[in-house]
């Protein structure tokens, strides 16, 4: 067997983990299994947000090292919870490399939820939220349009802009002009709870707890990476929806 080869689609599986959500025990326990079960001694790893490194011997008694840039953040549970099932089956079956590429693939290749899953999803979250922090009714009805913004936005500004910040800071202002017109219209009273609605769409809730987890775990490195991320998510969306605040005086436009 080639173990080169081997070590790019065991990466490849773990990138993919970390991209969608996995914290970084769990991706390490998988990486270690995986490359166990083909017989490789001596496996070791080491991960942050940004970067995996495996090094492992083979039976042959070679030193197999490999690296890999992580440059994307596409949280998907429905992706990570395959990909956790093929790596299981990895360690049960050891697969010939071929069998294993094309489950992978098999993986990847399958269809996105339903965008309408998401809007949907997006507007009961947004109103949910408008409604708990006291917002009426005709806050609720103005937050689930906001949602629809939103999520939109992040499904268009994701294929054009690779800045985390960026994109968040740019929706945050968009949903923040466009939670002061709805008020201006008359669709919606309170452009706090409005707001809130919307933020509670873009807060890093996911990043924050595998930050936790990360350190109670002893990554205590990615831990605080991905904590200070979540930070800067949370001010980049903090400035976003205070700028039209400032522009317009909080009274609309």
């Amino acid at each position: 067997m080639n173990y080169e080869k081997l070590l790019q689609a065991i990466l490849d599986v773990a990138e993919e983990m970390l991209v969608c959500g996995a914290e970084v025990a769990r991706v390490e326990d998988s990486i270690e299994r995986m490359c166990t079960a083909y017989g490789c001694t001596r496996v070791n790893s080491f991960i942050i947000t940004s970067t995996i490194q495996v090094t492992f011997e083979d039976p042959d008694g070679s030193i197999v090292t490999q690296i890999r840039r992580i440059v994307r953040n596409d949280v998907n549970f429905d992706r990570l919870d395959y990909l956790n099932d093929l790596s299981r089956y990895i360690c049960r079956e050891r697969p010939p490399l071929k069998e294993l590429v094309r489950r992978y693939d098999q993986v990847m290749g399958r269809k996105a939820l339903p965008a309408w899953i998401k809007y949907t999803g997006a507007v009961m979250i947004a109103a949910g939220f408008t409604v708990f922090f006291g917002g009426n009714l005709h806050d609720a009805f103005s937050a689930a349009i906001l949602g629809l913004l939103i999520t939109g936005l992040m499904a268009f500004l994701g294929k054009i802009e690779e800045n985390q910040l960026a994109k968040v800071f740019m929706i945050s202002v968009a949903a923040g002009f466009a939670a002061l017109i709805l008020v201006k219209l008359g669709l919606g009273d309170n452009e706090d709870k409005i707001m809130i609605g919307g933020i509670m769409l873009l807060i890093p809730g996911i990043a924050m707890t595998n930050s936790l987890r990360d350190m109670l775990t002893g990554d205590i490195a990615t831990g605080l990476l991905r904590l200070v991320n979540s930070l800067l998510l949370a001010a980049s969306i903090a400035c976003g929806f205070a700028l039209p605040l400032i522009l317009t005086g909080g009274s609309g436009i």
